[in-house]
């Protein structure tokens, strides 16, 4: 079964203590993680969001010891979304196991380091002993195994697209990079190719938009 915890660490305890990536805010006032897009040079890559401190600021940054700023796709005057490659020790463990991938809401702001991590059991307990092993008992990190992560927050699915499914996540069809194709899914639980790609278009439309739908709500 899918679960999700959560780890949120106050920043404030984290500028005498040198949580990762805290060095962030004296660009951000707050970053925000929007997906995971590769490895690149053994560092994950990842699509962000940023509200600077002030416009002339960002346009003169382009990296420190935890963020390298591959490409800006778009900016105005308080934000930016950009590619950036990850450097500190948290985008490691974030990126180091199969079965375990950061999802929203990950994000560093003034107030708090709140990090999201989606996957099953074992890699979780994994990523928990890692994040221990990192933030030291000096920090409360707070963990709910149960947080909206299991699939009974998932739109209704029919047994064979939830099989699909849950095939598609254990084999890294959701990796990126993809460790799968929609062939090899189809081989592995004995259908067509054709059935697989439109099981997981229509269990994809309907969990976005429950999850949208439910955000709005």
């Amino acid at each position: 079964m899918l679960r999700v915890m959560q780890v949120k660490i106050s920043t404030e305890l984290g500028a005498a203590n040198s949580i990762p990536g805290v060095a962030l805010l004296d660009v951000f006032d707050s970053v925000e993680l929007l997906k995971e897009l590769k490895a690149d040079n053994k560092h994950p890559v990842y699509l962000l969001k940023g509200v600077f401190r002030s416009l002339k600021e960002f346009q003169a940054f382009s990296k420190n010891e935890s963020l390298e700023i591959l490409k800006i796709y778009e900016f105005n005057d308080v934000s930016a979304i950009f590619s950036a490659r990850m450097t500190g020790p948290l985008p490691q463990i974030m990126s180091m196991f199969d079965d375990v991938w950061p999802t929203s809401p990950s994000l560093l702001n003034s107030d708090e380091l709140i990090l999201t991590l989606q996957g099953n059991s074992a890699g979780l307990a994994k990523a928990r002993k890692q994040l221990i092993e990192l933030f030291g008992d000096t920090f409360k990190i707070s963990v709910n195994n149960n947080f909206q992560g299991q699939w009974d927050t998932a739109p209704g699915l029919p047994l064979r697209r939830k099989e699909v499914l849950e095939a598609a996540i254990k084999m890294g069809y959701y990796n990126a990079p993809r460790k799968c194709r929609q062939r090899d899914i189809a081989d592995s639980i004995g259908l067509k190719q054709g059935t697989v790609a439109e099981h997981l278009q229509i269990a994809e439309s309907l969990i976005i938009n429950a999850w949208f739908n439910q955000g709005r709500n």
